[in-house]
Protein backbone atom coordinates (compact mmCIF):
# COMPACT_ATOMS: atom_id res chain seq x y z
CA UNK A 1 0.00 0.00 0.00
CA UNK A 2 2.68 2.55 0.81
CA UNK A 3 4.78 1.39 -2.54
CA UNK A 4 1.37 2.26 -4.53
CA UNK A 5 0.75 5.90 -2.69
CA UNK A 6 4.67 6.85 -3.32
CA UNK A 7 3.59 5.93 -7.04
CA UNK A 8 0.69 7.94 -7.38
CA UNK A 9 2.22 11.19 -6.01
CA UNK A 10 5.28 10.60 -8.63
CA UNK A 11 2.88 10.68 -11.36
CA UNK A 12 0.75 13.36 -10.10
CA UNK A 13 4.05 15.70 -9.63
CA UNK A 14 5.32 14.72 -13.25
CA UNK A 15 2.07 15.80 -14.37
CA UNK A 16 2.21 19.14 -12.76
CA UNK A 17 5.72 19.28 -14.37
CA UNK A 18 4.37 19.06 -17.58
CA UNK A 19 1.18 21.22 -17.95
CA UNK A 20 3.16 24.61 -18.59
CA UNK A 21 4.80 23.57 -21.60
CA UNK A 22 1.77 21.99 -22.92
CA UNK A 23 -0.11 25.45 -22.70
CA UNK A 24 3.00 27.87 -24.07
CA UNK A 25 2.51 25.04 -26.78
CA UNK A 26 -0.96 26.04 -27.05
CA UNK A 27 -0.28 30.03 -26.85
CA UNK A 28 2.02 29.63 -30.31
CA UNK A 29 -0.67 27.87 -32.17
CA UNK A 30 -3.68 30.73 -31.50
CA UNK A 31 -0.77 33.41 -32.41
CA UNK A 32 -0.29 31.82 -35.68
CA UNK A 33 -3.98 30.98 -36.24
CA UNK A 34 -4.65 34.98 -35.71
CA UNK A 35 -2.04 35.87 -38.61
CA UNK A 36 -4.25 33.68 -41.12
CA UNK A 37 -7.11 35.57 -40.20
CA UNK A 38 -5.48 39.17 -41.59
CA UNK A 39 -7.34 40.92 -44.45
CA UNK A 40 -6.04 40.42 -47.91
CA UNK A 41 -2.57 41.83 -48.50
CA UNK A 42 -1.23 44.15 -51.05
CA UNK A 43 2.04 43.03 -52.64
CA UNK A 44 4.07 46.29 -54.41
CA UNK A 45 7.06 45.07 -57.37
CA UNK A 46 10.01 47.36 -56.16
CA UNK A 47 12.89 48.65 -58.26
CA UNK A 48 15.16 45.88 -58.34
CA UNK A 49 18.65 47.81 -58.85
CA UNK A 50 17.50 50.24 -55.83
CA UNK A 51 16.20 47.11 -53.29
CA UNK A 52 19.11 45.26 -51.84
CA UNK A 53 19.38 44.03 -48.21
CA UNK A 54 21.29 41.98 -45.79
CA UNK A 55 20.24 39.96 -43.21
CA UNK A 56 21.64 40.39 -39.61
CA UNK A 57 21.28 36.46 -39.02
CA UNK A 58 20.86 33.40 -40.39
CA UNK A 59 17.41 32.12 -40.33
CA UNK A 60 14.77 30.63 -42.60
CA UNK A 61 12.62 32.46 -44.70
CA UNK A 62 8.86 32.07 -44.69
CA UNK A 63 6.24 30.94 -47.79
CA UNK A 64 3.54 33.36 -48.54
CA UNK A 65 1.53 31.87 -45.89
CA UNK A 66 3.96 32.74 -42.66
CA UNK A 67 5.21 29.28 -42.57
CA UNK A 68 8.89 28.04 -42.46
CA UNK A 69 10.23 26.89 -45.23
CA UNK A 70 13.57 25.03 -45.49
CA UNK A 71 15.49 27.63 -47.28
CA UNK A 72 18.07 29.90 -45.27
CA UNK A 73 18.74 33.71 -45.22
CA UNK A 74 22.53 34.21 -44.40
CA UNK A 75 23.65 36.49 -42.06
CA UNK A 76 25.58 39.32 -44.29
CA UNK A 77 24.15 37.59 -47.64
CA UNK A 78 23.49 40.02 -50.38
CA UNK A 79 19.53 39.67 -51.51
CA UNK A 80 17.80 41.42 -53.89
CA UNK A 81 14.10 42.89 -52.98
CA UNK A 82 11.38 42.36 -55.57
CA UNK A 83 7.93 42.28 -53.81
CA UNK A 84 7.09 44.22 -50.56
CA UNK A 85 4.09 43.64 -48.00
CA UNK A 86 2.87 44.08 -44.63
CA UNK A 87 1.01 41.92 -42.62
CA UNK A 88 -0.37 43.13 -39.48
CA UNK A 89 1.84 46.06 -39.46
CA UNK A 90 4.81 43.68 -40.07
CA UNK A 91 6.68 44.65 -43.39
CA UNK A 92 8.10 41.24 -45.19
CA UNK A 93 10.33 41.35 -48.12
CA UNK A 94 10.76 38.82 -50.99
CA UNK A 95 13.67 37.81 -53.03
CA UNK A 96 11.66 36.12 -55.57
CA UNK A 97 9.08 37.62 -58.12
CA UNK A 98 6.57 34.42 -57.61
CA UNK A 99 6.56 34.93 -53.96
CA UNK A 100 7.95 31.70 -52.23
CA UNK A 101 10.17 33.30 -50.06
CA UNK A 102 9.96 36.01 -47.24
CA UNK A 103 11.44 37.58 -45.02
CA UNK A 104 10.74 40.20 -42.28
CA UNK A 105 11.91 43.73 -42.71
CA UNK A 106 13.61 44.17 -38.82
CA UNK A 107 15.63 40.94 -39.84
CA UNK A 108 17.61 42.76 -42.26
CA UNK A 109 19.20 46.28 -43.07
CA UNK A 110 19.22 48.54 -46.13
CA UNK A 111 17.19 49.86 -48.88
CA UNK A 112 14.17 49.17 -50.71
CA UNK A 113 12.33 51.39 -53.13
CA UNK A 114 8.70 50.72 -54.72
CA UNK A 115 5.80 53.31 -56.67
CA UNK A 116 2.56 52.90 -54.93
CA UNK A 117 0.31 55.22 -57.35
CA UNK A 118 2.08 58.64 -57.68
CA UNK A 119 4.34 58.34 -54.63
CA UNK A 120 8.29 56.94 -54.35
CA UNK A 121 8.31 54.78 -51.31
CA UNK A 122 11.28 54.27 -49.51
CA UNK A 123 11.74 52.16 -46.80
CA UNK A 124 14.86 51.58 -44.98
CA UNK A 125 16.15 49.25 -42.08
CA UNK A 126 18.76 48.99 -39.76
CA UNK A 127 18.33 45.28 -37.99
CA UNK A 128 16.34 46.77 -35.24
CA UNK A 129 13.56 49.79 -36.65
CA UNK A 130 11.81 49.84 -40.38
CA UNK A 131 11.72 53.82 -41.43
CA UNK A 132 8.93 54.42 -44.54
CA UNK A 133 9.10 57.59 -46.53
CA UNK A 134 7.36 58.86 -48.95
CA UNK A 135 8.16 61.43 -51.76
CA UNK A 136 5.50 62.56 -54.02
CA UNK A 137 6.31 61.94 -58.01
CA UNK A 138 4.49 64.70 -59.47
CA UNK A 139 5.68 67.22 -57.37
CA UNK A 140 9.24 66.79 -58.76
CA UNK A 141 7.82 66.35 -62.43
CA UNK A 142 6.43 70.34 -61.56
CA UNK A 143 10.06 71.27 -60.67
CA UNK A 144 11.36 69.74 -63.72
CA UNK A 145 9.10 71.75 -65.78
CA UNK A 146 9.51 74.62 -64.08
CA UNK A 147 13.22 74.40 -64.56
CA UNK A 148 12.57 73.48 -68.23
CA UNK A 149 10.29 76.49 -68.62
CA UNK A 150 12.79 78.79 -67.39
CA UNK A 151 15.59 77.72 -69.49
CA UNK A 152 13.16 77.63 -72.83
CA UNK A 153 12.52 81.24 -71.87
CA UNK A 154 16.19 82.14 -71.26
CA UNK A 155 16.88 80.60 -74.26
CA UNK A 156 13.98 82.47 -76.00
CA UNK A 157 15.35 86.07 -75.17
CA UNK A 158 18.79 85.60 -76.12
CA UNK A 159 17.13 84.22 -79.53
CA UNK A 160 15.46 87.74 -79.69
CA UNK A 161 18.16 89.94 -78.55
CA UNK A 162 20.01 88.42 -81.67
CA UNK A 163 16.90 88.74 -84.44
CA UNK A 164 18.66 89.68 -87.67
CA UNK A 165 16.34 87.87 -90.39
CA UNK A 166 12.42 86.07 -90.16
CA UNK A 167 14.57 82.58 -90.65
CA UNK A 168 15.58 83.28 -86.97
CA UNK A 169 12.50 83.98 -85.59
CA UNK A 170 10.82 81.19 -86.95
CA UNK A 171 13.10 78.45 -85.85
CA UNK A 172 12.95 80.44 -81.71
CA UNK A 173 8.79 79.78 -82.54
CA UNK A 174 9.81 76.03 -83.36
CA UNK A 175 12.08 75.43 -79.79
CA UNK A 176 9.26 76.44 -77.99
CA UNK A 177 6.25 74.99 -79.44
CA UNK A 178 8.70 71.71 -79.02
CA UNK A 179 9.42 72.33 -75.74
CA UNK A 180 5.44 72.80 -74.14
CA UNK A 181 4.67 69.30 -76.35
CA UNK A 182 7.27 67.34 -74.44
CA UNK A 183 6.41 69.06 -71.25
CA UNK A 184 2.62 68.12 -71.52
CA UNK A 185 3.78 64.47 -71.86
CA UNK A 186 2.76 62.38 -68.65
CA UNK A 187 2.87 58.47 -67.81
CA UNK A 188 -0.19 57.23 -66.31
CA UNK A 189 -0.01 54.52 -64.17
CA UNK A 190 -2.25 51.57 -63.33
CA UNK A 191 -2.10 49.13 -61.37
CA UNK A 192 -2.80 45.29 -62.88
CA UNK A 193 -2.96 41.92 -61.53
CA UNK A 194 -1.50 38.74 -63.60
CA UNK A 195 -4.41 36.56 -64.54
CA UNK A 196 -2.30 34.42 -65.32
CA UNK A 197 1.96 33.22 -65.65
CA UNK A 198 2.63 36.53 -67.86
CA UNK A 199 5.73 36.79 -70.13
CA UNK A 200 7.89 39.75 -70.04
CA UNK A 201 8.58 41.12 -73.72
CA UNK A 202 10.92 43.55 -74.87
CA UNK A 203 10.21 46.70 -77.21
CA UNK A 204 9.75 44.92 -80.25
CA UNK A 205 7.23 42.31 -78.40
CA UNK A 206 9.40 39.54 -78.60
CA UNK A 207 10.47 37.34 -75.31
CA UNK A 208 12.66 39.19 -73.13
CA UNK A 209 15.57 37.43 -72.60
CA UNK A 210 16.59 38.83 -68.94
CA UNK A 211 14.48 41.17 -66.68
CA UNK A 212 15.58 43.00 -63.46
CA UNK A 213 18.89 41.28 -64.38
CA UNK A 214 17.62 37.52 -64.54
CA UNK A 215 16.35 35.34 -66.63
CA UNK A 216 13.77 33.45 -64.36
CA UNK A 217 12.30 37.08 -63.73
CA UNK A 218 10.63 36.76 -67.47
CA UNK A 219 7.85 34.92 -65.95
CA UNK A 220 5.00 37.19 -63.79
CA UNK A 221 3.29 35.08 -61.47
CA UNK A 222 -0.47 34.41 -61.29
CA UNK A 223 -2.22 37.31 -59.17
CA UNK A 224 0.76 39.23 -58.43
CA UNK A 225 0.11 43.10 -58.97
CA UNK A 226 2.36 45.42 -61.05
CA UNK A 227 2.16 48.71 -62.38
CA UNK A 228 1.73 49.63 -65.54
CA UNK A 229 3.32 52.39 -66.67
CA UNK A 230 1.60 53.56 -69.97
CA UNK A 231 0.15 51.30 -72.80
CA UNK A 232 1.63 50.59 -76.17
CA UNK A 233 0.59 48.81 -79.41
CA UNK A 234 3.02 46.80 -81.22
CA UNK A 235 2.07 44.61 -84.38
CA UNK A 236 -1.57 45.01 -83.53
CA UNK A 237 -0.98 44.05 -79.79
CA UNK A 238 -1.95 45.80 -76.80
CA UNK A 239 1.24 46.17 -74.17
CA UNK A 240 1.27 47.47 -70.70
CA UNK A 241 4.85 48.80 -70.08
CA UNK A 242 7.03 47.65 -66.98
CA UNK A 243 9.65 50.23 -68.41
CA UNK A 244 8.97 52.39 -71.19
CA UNK A 245 10.83 51.51 -74.18
CA UNK A 246 12.46 48.61 -72.50
CA UNK A 247 10.02 46.01 -71.20
CA UNK A 248 6.33 45.22 -71.67
CA UNK A 249 3.52 42.53 -70.44
CA UNK A 250 0.26 41.62 -73.02
CA UNK A 251 -2.88 43.77 -71.55
CA UNK A 252 -4.69 40.72 -72.70
CA UNK A 253 -2.56 38.78 -69.16
CA UNK A 254 -3.93 41.04 -66.82
CA UNK A 255 -6.78 42.52 -65.61
CA UNK A 256 -7.00 46.21 -64.03
CA UNK A 257 -7.27 46.51 -59.91
CA UNK A 258 -9.97 48.36 -58.95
Amino acid sequence: MKLSHKLVMVSAAALMGVSPVVGSAVNTNVAFAATKKSKSVKVYNTMGKHSRIKPTKTMYFVNNNGKKTSKKAYKNGNYIIYNVKEVNGETYFSIQSDLKYWIPATATRGSVQYQDGNKLVTITTDGKKVVQTEKTLKSSSKKSTKKASTKSTKKTTKADSKKSTKSDSKKSDEKSTSSKKSTKKTIKVTNIVAKRKAQVYDKNGKKAKTYMGSKKWTIIGKGVQVKGLGTKTIDGVKYYALQPNHYYVKASDFTIKK
